[in-house]
């Protein structure tokens, strides 16, 4: 699985499924960060999942 997917489904809420790799990566690029339940997407990584997703919409 890619970042951009992990993003968009960690986006909707909790993501069991994420890889403690993928986790670590995302946190390293400030796209996600550690909480108290788990790995959760960060202030920048939702801004950037909003940007693509309304990118889409406008072509």
């Amino acid at each position: 699985m890619d970042h951009k997917t992990a993003l968009r489904r960690m986006n909707r809420g909790p993501y069991s499924e994420l890889s403690d790799k993928l986790g670590r990566e995302l946190i390293e690029l400030g796209l996600a960060e550690m909480r108290s339940t788990g790995i959760g997407i960060s202030r920048a990584g939702r801004e950037l999942v909003i940007e693509s997703l309304l990118r889409v919409r406008q072509t």
